[in-house]
Protein backbone atom coordinates (compact mmCIF):
# COMPACT_ATOMS: atom_id res chain seq x y z
CA UNK A 1 0.00 0.00 0.00
CA UNK A 2 1.61 3.46 -1.23
CA UNK A 3 2.57 5.33 1.61
CA UNK A 4 2.86 9.59 1.31
CA UNK A 5 4.60 11.46 4.11
CA UNK A 6 4.43 14.77 4.27
CA UNK A 7 7.11 17.59 4.18
CA UNK A 8 8.27 16.73 7.91
CA UNK A 9 8.11 12.74 8.08
CA UNK A 10 9.87 11.38 10.78
CA UNK A 11 10.66 7.79 10.62
CA UNK A 12 11.33 5.90 14.07
CA UNK A 13 13.33 3.35 12.60
CA UNK A 14 16.62 5.41 11.77
CA UNK A 15 16.01 7.77 15.11
CA UNK A 16 19.38 6.89 16.27
CA UNK A 17 21.24 7.75 12.50
CA UNK A 18 18.78 10.71 11.93
CA UNK A 19 20.00 11.86 15.75
CA UNK A 20 23.72 11.49 14.85
CA UNK A 21 23.43 13.28 11.68
CA UNK A 22 21.41 16.35 13.23
CA UNK A 23 24.03 16.33 16.42
CA UNK A 24 27.54 15.53 14.71
CA UNK A 25 27.10 16.85 11.05
CA UNK A 26 24.46 20.18 11.15
CA UNK A 27 24.16 21.37 14.06
CA UNK A 28 28.14 22.11 14.39
CA UNK A 29 27.84 23.70 10.55
CA UNK A 30 24.75 25.56 11.73
CA UNK A 31 26.98 26.77 14.60
CA UNK A 32 29.96 27.58 12.65
CA UNK A 33 27.81 29.42 9.73
CA UNK A 34 26.17 31.68 11.81
CA UNK A 35 28.69 32.61 14.28
CA UNK A 36 31.19 32.87 11.39
CA UNK A 37 28.60 35.66 9.46
CA UNK A 38 27.75 37.46 12.63
CA UNK A 39 30.72 37.67 14.58
CA UNK A 40 33.82 37.98 12.62
CA UNK A 41 34.50 40.95 14.29
CA UNK A 42 35.69 38.80 17.42
CA UNK A 43 37.15 35.84 15.66
CA UNK A 44 40.91 35.66 14.47
CA UNK A 45 41.39 36.46 11.27
CA UNK A 46 44.31 36.34 8.54
CA UNK A 47 43.48 37.83 5.56
CA UNK A 48 40.56 39.79 6.49
CA UNK A 49 36.83 39.70 7.59
CA UNK A 50 35.79 39.68 3.63
CA UNK A 51 38.47 37.41 2.86
CA UNK A 52 38.31 35.42 5.59
CA UNK A 53 34.25 34.69 5.55
CA UNK A 54 34.84 33.91 1.82
CA UNK A 55 37.40 31.08 2.54
CA UNK A 56 35.07 30.13 5.20
CA UNK A 57 31.93 29.70 2.59
CA UNK A 58 34.57 28.08 0.03
CA UNK A 59 35.79 25.04 2.02
CA UNK A 60 31.98 24.67 3.60
CA UNK A 61 30.59 24.13 0.03
CA UNK A 62 33.13 21.41 -0.68
CA UNK A 63 32.81 20.02 2.72
CA UNK A 64 28.88 20.12 2.95
CA UNK A 65 28.82 18.47 -0.53
CA UNK A 66 31.17 15.72 -0.03
CA UNK A 67 30.61 14.91 3.43
CA UNK A 68 26.50 14.71 2.52
CA UNK A 69 27.07 12.69 -0.77
CA UNK A 70 29.56 10.40 1.27
CA UNK A 71 26.88 9.62 4.23
CA UNK A 72 25.19 6.24 3.02
CA UNK A 73 21.84 6.63 1.80
CA UNK A 74 18.76 4.60 2.38
CA UNK A 75 16.85 6.06 -0.93
CA UNK A 76 17.63 4.81 -4.53
CA UNK A 77 19.72 6.98 -6.81
CA UNK A 78 16.35 7.67 -8.89
CA UNK A 79 14.67 8.84 -5.93
CA UNK A 80 18.34 11.54 -5.73
CA UNK A 81 17.95 12.61 -9.12
CA UNK A 82 14.08 12.51 -9.15
CA UNK A 83 13.90 14.94 -6.40
CA UNK A 84 16.87 17.41 -7.09
CA UNK A 85 17.48 17.32 -10.44
CA UNK A 86 15.90 21.01 -10.86
CA UNK A 87 18.74 22.46 -8.96
CA UNK A 88 21.45 20.13 -10.20
CA UNK A 89 20.32 21.62 -13.64
CA UNK A 90 21.16 24.65 -12.42
CA UNK A 91 24.55 23.61 -10.92
CA UNK A 92 25.39 21.90 -14.15
CA UNK A 93 24.27 24.93 -16.10
CA UNK A 94 26.77 27.51 -14.37
CA UNK A 95 30.01 25.16 -15.29
CA UNK A 96 28.67 24.27 -18.79
CA UNK A 97 28.27 27.79 -19.66
CA UNK A 98 31.42 28.70 -18.69
CA UNK A 99 33.18 26.27 -20.76
CA UNK A 100 33.78 28.78 -23.97
CA UNK A 101 35.30 30.90 -22.11
CA UNK A 102 38.16 28.83 -20.65
CA UNK A 103 40.71 31.24 -22.25
CA UNK A 104 40.44 34.11 -19.33
CA UNK A 105 41.95 33.76 -16.26
CA UNK A 106 40.69 32.14 -12.95
CA UNK A 107 37.42 31.34 -15.09
CA UNK A 108 36.44 28.52 -12.87
CA UNK A 109 36.46 30.56 -9.65
CA UNK A 110 32.82 31.97 -9.51
CA UNK A 111 31.25 29.45 -11.76
CA UNK A 112 32.53 27.00 -9.08
CA UNK A 113 31.08 28.58 -6.40
CA UNK A 114 27.51 28.65 -7.81
CA UNK A 115 27.70 25.41 -9.14
CA UNK A 116 28.44 24.14 -5.61
CA UNK A 117 26.26 26.12 -3.97
CA UNK A 118 23.23 24.50 -6.40
CA UNK A 119 24.81 20.94 -6.02
CA UNK A 120 25.25 21.58 -1.89
CA UNK A 121 22.18 22.64 -0.76
CA UNK A 122 19.57 20.59 -2.15
CA UNK A 123 21.74 17.52 -1.41
CA UNK A 124 22.13 18.66 1.99
CA UNK A 125 18.27 18.77 2.33
CA UNK A 126 17.91 16.13 1.02
CA UNK A 127 19.57 13.96 2.94
CA UNK A 128 18.05 15.81 6.11
CA UNK A 129 14.88 14.55 4.55
CA UNK A 130 15.84 11.16 4.02
CA UNK A 131 17.49 10.58 7.47
CA UNK A 132 14.18 11.55 8.77
CA UNK A 133 15.07 14.84 11.13
CA UNK A 134 13.69 17.40 9.16
CA UNK A 135 11.51 19.00 11.81
CA UNK A 136 14.33 18.67 14.83
CA UNK A 137 16.86 20.21 11.76
CA UNK A 138 14.82 23.06 11.54
CA UNK A 139 14.27 23.76 14.62
CA UNK A 140 17.70 23.61 15.56
CA UNK A 141 18.83 25.99 12.57
CA UNK A 142 15.89 28.57 14.23
CA UNK A 143 17.14 28.28 17.50
CA UNK A 144 20.86 28.85 16.77
CA UNK A 145 19.76 31.84 14.49
CA UNK A 146 17.88 33.48 17.47
CA UNK A 147 20.64 32.64 19.82
CA UNK A 148 22.78 34.42 17.48
CA UNK A 149 21.03 37.38 16.82
CA UNK A 150 19.74 37.85 20.75
CA UNK A 151 23.65 38.75 21.33
CA UNK A 152 23.94 40.52 17.91
CA UNK A 153 20.69 42.45 19.45
CA UNK A 154 22.28 42.92 22.81
CA UNK A 155 25.69 44.03 21.45
CA UNK A 156 24.03 46.21 19.23
CA UNK A 157 22.28 47.93 22.57
CA UNK A 158 25.47 48.09 23.59
CA UNK A 159 26.90 49.98 20.43
CA UNK A 160 24.35 52.72 20.96
CA UNK A 161 24.74 53.48 24.22
CA UNK A 162 28.23 54.03 23.53
CA UNK A 163 27.22 56.15 20.63
CA UNK A 164 24.61 58.05 22.53
CA UNK A 165 27.04 58.50 25.31
CA UNK A 166 29.98 59.94 22.69
CA UNK A 167 27.18 62.25 21.66
CA UNK A 168 27.62 60.75 18.47
CA UNK A 169 23.93 61.35 16.49
CA UNK A 170 24.56 60.01 13.61
CA UNK A 171 24.02 56.28 14.64
CA UNK A 172 23.76 54.68 10.88
CA UNK A 173 27.61 55.20 11.08
CA UNK A 174 27.85 52.66 13.58
CA UNK A 175 24.88 50.21 13.86
CA UNK A 176 24.52 47.96 12.08
CA UNK A 177 28.11 46.66 13.21
CA UNK A 178 30.35 43.55 12.24
CA UNK A 179 29.60 44.20 8.41
CA UNK A 180 30.92 46.01 4.91
CA UNK A 181 28.35 48.11 4.71
CA UNK A 182 24.77 48.22 5.95
CA UNK A 183 23.34 46.28 2.68
CA UNK A 184 24.81 43.65 3.65
CA UNK A 185 23.25 43.38 7.43
CA UNK A 186 20.24 43.93 5.42
CA UNK A 187 20.77 40.60 3.48
CA UNK A 188 21.29 38.63 6.74
CA UNK A 189 18.27 40.28 8.12
CA UNK A 190 16.07 39.49 4.99
CA UNK A 191 16.91 35.66 5.56
CA UNK A 192 16.26 35.74 9.30
CA UNK A 193 13.32 37.60 9.77
CA UNK A 194 10.71 35.63 8.68
CA UNK A 195 12.10 32.56 10.98
CA UNK A 196 11.76 34.65 14.11
CA UNK A 197 8.19 33.52 14.31
CA UNK A 198 8.76 30.25 14.63
CA UNK A 199 10.25 30.67 17.65
CA UNK A 200 7.24 31.25 19.42
CA UNK A 201 4.89 29.17 17.15
CA UNK A 202 6.71 25.95 17.08
CA UNK A 203 9.58 24.11 19.61
CA UNK A 204 9.78 22.58 22.46
CA UNK A 205 10.05 26.53 24.87
CA UNK A 206 7.52 27.97 22.87
CA UNK A 207 5.31 28.21 25.84
CA UNK A 208 8.52 29.32 28.13
CA UNK A 209 8.79 32.83 29.07
CA UNK A 210 11.87 33.59 29.72
CA UNK A 211 12.44 32.47 25.67
CA UNK A 212 9.51 34.68 24.51
CA UNK A 213 10.75 37.87 26.48
CA UNK A 214 14.27 36.95 24.35
CA UNK A 215 12.72 36.28 20.99
CA UNK A 216 10.65 39.80 21.52
CA UNK A 217 13.66 41.66 22.01
CA UNK A 218 15.51 40.21 19.97
CA UNK A 219 13.04 40.50 17.04
CA UNK A 220 12.49 44.17 18.03
CA UNK A 221 16.02 45.35 17.82
CA UNK A 222 16.45 43.86 14.63
CA UNK A 223 13.08 45.47 13.42
CA UNK A 224 14.78 48.69 14.79
CA UNK A 225 18.06 48.16 13.08
CA UNK A 226 15.73 47.75 9.94
CA UNK A 227 13.55 50.77 10.22
CA UNK A 228 17.04 52.88 10.89
CA UNK A 229 19.12 52.12 8.11
CA UNK A 230 16.01 52.34 6.16
CA UNK A 231 16.75 49.03 4.09
CA UNK A 232 14.33 49.08 1.42
CA UNK A 233 15.40 46.07 -0.73
CA UNK A 234 14.87 43.94 2.92
CA UNK A 235 11.46 45.81 3.50
CA UNK A 236 9.77 45.38 -0.31
CA UNK A 237 11.58 42.13 -0.06
CA UNK A 238 9.92 41.15 2.86
CA UNK A 239 6.45 42.59 2.19
CA UNK A 240 6.38 40.55 -1.40
CA UNK A 241 7.23 37.32 0.84
CA UNK A 242 4.27 37.86 3.59
CA UNK A 243 1.62 38.40 0.53
CA UNK A 244 2.88 35.13 -1.73
CA UNK A 245 2.74 33.06 1.45
CA UNK A 246 -0.77 34.27 2.03
CA UNK A 247 -1.87 33.19 -1.53
CA UNK A 248 0.19 29.89 -1.26
CA UNK A 249 -1.01 28.99 1.88
CA UNK A 250 -3.77 30.94 2.81
CA UNK A 251 -5.44 30.95 6.85
CA UNK A 252 -2.51 28.17 7.54
CA UNK A 253 -0.03 31.93 7.66
CA UNK A 254 -2.22 33.74 9.53
CA UNK A 255 -0.30 32.43 12.99
CA UNK A 256 2.97 33.62 11.17
CA UNK A 257 1.78 36.80 9.99
CA UNK A 258 0.36 37.47 13.25
CA UNK A 259 3.77 37.14 15.24
CA UNK A 260 5.42 38.57 12.31
CA UNK A 261 3.04 42.14 12.58
CA UNK A 262 3.82 41.99 16.51
CA UNK A 263 7.51 42.24 15.73
CA UNK A 264 7.28 44.82 13.08
CA UNK A 265 4.85 47.17 15.33
CA UNK A 266 7.47 46.03 18.37
CA UNK A 267 10.29 47.61 16.15
CA UNK A 268 8.16 50.86 15.04
CA UNK A 269 7.76 51.22 19.06
CA UNK A 270 11.85 50.80 19.16
CA UNK A 271 12.77 53.39 16.21
CA UNK A 272 10.48 55.89 17.97
CA UNK A 273 12.18 55.65 21.36
CA UNK A 274 15.62 54.85 20.22
CA UNK A 275 15.68 56.76 17.07
CA UNK A 276 14.07 59.85 17.88
CA UNK A 277 12.72 60.55 21.67
CA UNK A 278 16.31 59.56 23.10
CA UNK A 279 18.01 61.31 19.98
CA UNK A 280 15.88 64.67 20.73
CA UNK A 281 16.73 63.94 24.42
CA UNK A 282 19.95 64.27 24.35
CA UNK A 283 21.14 66.02 20.93
CA UNK A 284 19.76 69.88 19.52
CA UNK A 285 19.55 68.27 15.69
CA UNK A 286 18.11 64.35 15.43
CA UNK A 287 19.86 62.80 12.27
CA UNK A 288 17.30 60.46 10.59
CA UNK A 289 17.98 58.30 8.11
CA UNK A 290 15.43 59.18 5.15
CA UNK A 291 12.91 56.42 3.00
CA UNK A 292 13.44 57.45 -0.47
CA UNK A 293 12.09 56.05 -3.63
CA UNK A 294 15.22 56.92 -5.73
CA UNK A 295 17.21 53.76 -7.33
CA UNK A 296 20.19 54.42 -5.56
CA UNK A 297 22.23 54.56 -8.88
CA UNK A 298 21.32 51.05 -10.17
CA UNK A 299 19.27 52.03 -12.76
CA UNK A 300 22.11 52.96 -15.54
CA UNK A 301 24.19 49.70 -13.81
CA UNK A 302 20.87 47.46 -14.91
CA UNK A 303 20.56 49.25 -17.95
CA UNK A 304 24.16 47.97 -18.93
CA UNK A 305 23.71 44.38 -17.66
CA UNK A 306 20.72 44.04 -19.63
CA UNK A 307 22.83 45.33 -22.82
CA UNK A 308 25.56 42.41 -21.69
CA UNK A 309 23.02 40.26 -21.74
CA UNK A 310 21.85 40.80 -25.56
CA UNK A 311 25.50 40.72 -26.76
CA UNK A 312 26.09 36.84 -27.15
CA UNK A 313 22.63 35.62 -26.40
CA UNK A 314 21.52 33.23 -24.90
CA UNK A 315 24.96 32.81 -23.47
CA UNK A 316 26.07 35.52 -21.99
CA UNK A 317 29.74 37.59 -21.84
CA UNK A 318 31.50 34.71 -20.14
CA UNK A 319 32.50 34.85 -16.21
CA UNK A 320 33.01 37.85 -14.54
CA UNK A 321 32.95 39.83 -17.53
CA UNK A 322 31.16 42.62 -15.97
CA UNK A 323 34.60 43.37 -14.37
CA UNK A 324 36.35 43.34 -17.88
CA UNK A 325 33.51 44.33 -20.42
CA UNK A 326 33.93 47.34 -22.40
CA UNK A 327 31.51 49.90 -22.04
CA UNK A 328 28.15 49.89 -23.58
CA UNK A 329 25.84 52.38 -22.68
CA UNK A 330 26.89 55.80 -22.10
CA UNK A 331 25.15 56.21 -18.65
CA UNK A 332 27.61 53.34 -17.26
CA UNK A 333 30.31 55.67 -17.97
CA UNK A 334 29.39 58.53 -15.02
CA UNK A 335 27.44 56.12 -12.93
CA UNK A 336 28.81 55.03 -9.27
CA UNK A 337 30.16 51.29 -10.20
CA UNK A 338 30.08 48.22 -8.33
CA UNK A 339 31.97 45.10 -9.15
CA UNK A 340 28.18 43.69 -9.60
CA UNK A 341 25.05 45.22 -11.07
CA UNK A 342 23.11 45.44 -7.92
CA UNK A 343 20.80 42.64 -9.58
CA UNK A 344 21.84 38.88 -9.28
CA UNK A 345 19.46 37.79 -12.08
CA UNK A 346 20.85 40.48 -14.66
CA UNK A 347 24.41 39.79 -13.57
CA UNK A 348 23.66 35.96 -14.15
CA UNK A 349 22.41 36.83 -17.58
CA UNK A 350 24.74 39.07 -18.85
CA UNK A 351 27.48 36.72 -17.72
CA UNK A 352 25.81 33.64 -17.81
CA UNK A 353 23.41 34.27 -20.42
CA UNK A 354 19.73 34.02 -20.13
CA UNK A 355 19.98 30.58 -20.89
CA UNK A 356 21.41 29.81 -17.64
CA UNK A 357 18.42 32.27 -16.03
CA UNK A 358 15.78 29.78 -18.04
CA UNK A 359 17.21 26.73 -15.64
CA UNK A 360 16.58 29.12 -12.55
CA UNK A 361 13.13 29.86 -13.79
CA UNK A 362 12.66 26.04 -14.30
CA UNK A 363 13.68 25.29 -10.64
CA UNK A 364 11.50 27.90 -8.78
CA UNK A 365 8.43 26.80 -11.30
CA UNK A 366 9.10 23.00 -10.31
CA UNK A 367 9.29 24.60 -6.74
CA UNK A 368 5.83 26.47 -6.81
CA UNK A 369 4.68 23.03 -7.81
CA UNK A 370 5.66 21.06 -4.88
CA UNK A 371 4.41 23.96 -2.62
CA UNK A 372 1.14 23.81 -3.85
CA UNK A 373 0.95 19.76 -3.82
CA UNK A 374 2.59 20.27 0.11
CA UNK A 375 -0.25 22.77 0.99
CA UNK A 376 -2.94 20.11 -0.64
CA UNK A 377 -1.24 17.31 2.28
CA UNK A 378 -1.28 20.20 5.26
CA UNK A 379 -4.93 21.10 4.37
CA UNK A 380 -5.66 17.75 4.73
CA UNK A 381 -4.25 17.46 8.06
CA UNK A 382 -1.63 15.25 6.66
CA UNK A 383 1.30 18.31 7.87
CA UNK A 384 1.57 18.87 11.34
CA UNK A 385 4.08 21.49 11.27
CA UNK A 386 2.37 24.36 8.70
CA UNK A 387 4.29 26.99 10.35
CA UNK A 388 7.83 25.42 9.35
CA UNK A 389 7.04 25.32 5.60
CA UNK A 390 5.56 28.67 5.92
CA UNK A 391 8.45 30.25 7.92
CA UNK A 392 11.04 28.78 5.50
CA UNK A 393 9.12 29.57 2.29
CA UNK A 394 8.95 33.46 3.18
CA UNK A 395 12.56 33.30 4.01
CA UNK A 396 13.63 31.87 0.73
CA UNK A 397 10.89 33.63 -1.44
CA UNK A 398 12.32 36.92 0.87
CA UNK A 399 15.45 36.20 -0.15
CA UNK A 400 15.28 35.24 -4.05
CA UNK A 401 13.28 38.49 -4.06
CA UNK A 402 16.19 40.85 -2.54
CA UNK A 403 18.36 39.54 -4.63
CA UNK A 404 16.89 41.25 -7.22
CA UNK A 405 18.05 44.81 -6.07
CA UNK A 406 21.35 43.49 -4.80
CA UNK A 407 24.31 40.90 -4.65
CA UNK A 408 22.48 38.41 -2.24
CA UNK A 409 24.02 35.53 -4.20
CA UNK A 410 27.47 36.96 -4.08
CA UNK A 411 28.05 37.70 -0.52
CA UNK A 412 29.98 35.33 1.54
CA UNK A 413 28.27 35.63 4.69
CA UNK A 414 24.82 35.71 2.83
CA UNK A 415 25.43 33.04 0.91
CA UNK A 416 26.28 30.47 3.62
CA UNK A 417 23.44 31.81 5.69
CA UNK A 418 21.27 31.07 2.51
CA UNK A 419 22.83 27.05 1.75
CA UNK A 420 21.43 26.53 5.21
CA UNK A 421 17.74 27.70 4.85
CA UNK A 422 17.55 26.55 1.34
CA UNK A 423 18.78 23.44 2.65
CA UNK A 424 15.81 22.82 5.35
CA UNK A 425 13.39 24.44 3.08
CA UNK A 426 14.27 22.17 0.33
CA UNK A 427 14.18 19.03 3.02
CA UNK A 428 10.75 21.00 4.16
CA UNK A 429 8.82 20.75 0.44
CA UNK A 430 10.47 17.45 -1.21
CA UNK A 431 7.70 15.03 -2.50
CA UNK A 432 8.78 12.06 -0.33
CA UNK A 433 6.59 9.06 -1.89
CA UNK A 434 7.71 5.96 -1.16
CA UNK A 435 5.76 2.92 -2.40
CA UNK A 436 6.31 -0.51 -1.94
CA UNK A 437 7.88 -0.87 -5.83
CA UNK A 438 10.40 1.43 -4.56
CA UNK A 439 10.77 -0.25 -1.57
CA UNK A 440 11.82 -3.00 -3.70
CA UNK A 441 14.67 -0.82 -5.71
CA UNK A 442 15.25 0.44 -1.95
CA UNK A 443 16.13 -3.12 -0.69
CA UNK A 444 18.01 -4.28 -3.48
CA UNK A 445 19.80 -1.83 -4.37
CA UNK A 446 20.69 0.47 -1.63
CA UNK A 447 21.32 -1.76 1.46
CA UNK A 448 25.06 -2.53 0.37
CA UNK A 449 27.88 0.35 1.67
CA UNK A 450 28.96 1.23 -1.57
CA UNK A 451 26.05 2.90 -2.84
CA UNK A 452 25.52 4.23 -6.74
CA UNK A 453 24.98 8.03 -4.67
CA UNK A 454 28.10 7.36 -2.78
CA UNK A 455 30.22 8.02 -5.98
CA UNK A 456 29.58 12.16 -6.37
CA UNK A 457 31.49 11.44 -3.42
CA UNK A 458 35.00 11.48 -4.72
CA UNK A 459 34.17 13.84 -7.79
CA UNK A 460 33.16 16.36 -5.40
CA UNK A 461 36.52 16.01 -3.17
CA UNK A 462 38.34 15.76 -6.41
CA UNK A 463 37.22 19.22 -8.02
CA UNK A 464 36.52 20.70 -5.16
CA UNK A 465 40.51 20.40 -4.08
CA UNK A 466 41.08 21.81 -7.56
CA UNK A 467 38.69 24.50 -7.02
CA UNK A 468 40.24 25.59 -4.00
CA UNK A 469 43.45 25.75 -5.52
CA UNK A 470 42.29 28.18 -7.92
CA UNK A 471 40.75 30.17 -5.48
CA UNK A 472 43.56 30.57 -3.47
CA UNK A 473 45.80 31.74 -6.78
CA UNK A 474 42.69 33.88 -7.28
CA UNK A 475 43.31 35.53 -4.11
CA UNK A 476 47.28 35.76 -4.03
CA UNK A 477 46.69 37.56 -7.21
CA UNK A 478 44.07 39.85 -6.03
CA UNK A 479 46.10 40.34 -3.30
CA UNK A 480 49.60 41.74 -5.55
CA UNK A 481 46.72 43.90 -7.64
CA UNK A 482 45.65 45.38 -4.88
CA UNK A 483 48.52 47.68 -4.56
CA UNK A 484 47.13 49.30 -7.42
CA UNK A 485 44.14 50.61 -6.27
CA UNK A 486 45.47 51.59 -3.03
CA UNK A 487 47.93 53.68 -4.78
CA UNK A 488 45.22 55.29 -7.02
CA UNK A 489 42.71 57.86 -6.02
CA UNK A 490 40.15 57.00 -8.58
CA UNK A 491 39.76 52.96 -7.54
CA UNK A 492 37.31 52.23 -4.77
CA UNK A 493 36.98 49.08 -3.46
CA UNK A 494 34.48 46.48 -5.84
CA UNK A 495 33.08 44.12 -3.23
CA UNK A 496 32.77 40.80 -6.15
CA UNK A 497 34.18 37.68 -4.92
CA UNK A 498 36.66 39.18 -2.79
CA UNK A 499 36.11 42.52 -0.93
CA UNK A 500 38.87 44.47 -3.65
CA UNK A 501 36.83 42.63 -6.76
CA UNK A 502 38.30 44.15 -9.51
CA UNK A 503 40.95 41.57 -10.79
CA UNK A 504 42.53 41.37 -13.59
CA UNK A 505 43.02 45.24 -13.07
CA UNK A 506 42.16 47.26 -17.18
CA UNK A 507 45.20 47.11 -19.48
CA UNK A 508 48.13 49.78 -19.12
CA UNK A 509 46.55 52.69 -20.65
CA UNK A 510 42.47 51.63 -21.07
CA UNK A 511 40.31 53.00 -18.54
CA UNK A 512 37.75 49.84 -17.33
CA UNK A 513 35.13 50.07 -15.01
CA UNK A 514 35.60 52.03 -11.42
CA UNK A 515 38.31 54.16 -13.44
CA UNK A 516 37.23 57.85 -13.61
CA UNK A 517 39.58 59.49 -16.22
Amino acid sequence: MAKKAGGTHEDPLTLGHSSLFLHLFLFPVFLCVILVSLFIDFLPVYFGNFADQRFFQVFLLVFVTFSVSFIPARSSTRRLWGDNWPAFVVAAGFLLLAVPFVASEYRWVEPGMYGLFFLAFPIMGWKTRERGCTERAAVALVGVILVGCFFYAAMTLTAYAFAITDKFSNLVDVIPWGFVNMRYWGHLATWFLPLFPLALLYGSLKNRSLWQVGVYFTAGIWWWVMFLTTSRGSMVSLVLAALIVMVLFGRMAIPWLAASLRFVLLGGLLWCLLSWAIPELVFEKTMIRGLHSGGSGRLPLWVEAWEMSLQNFPWGMGAQSWLTHTTLTSNYLAARTLGHPHNMYLMWAAEYGWALISLVAVLICVKVKRLISLRRLMGSGMQGAASLVVAFTASCVAGLAHAGVSAVFLVPATMSVALLVLAIFWALSLPMVTTDSDSKIISGEVKRWVRPSMLLAPFVLFFGILWIQEVWRYHEAMTEDLRVYVESQNAPLLPRFWLHGFFPRPIPGEVGPGFAE
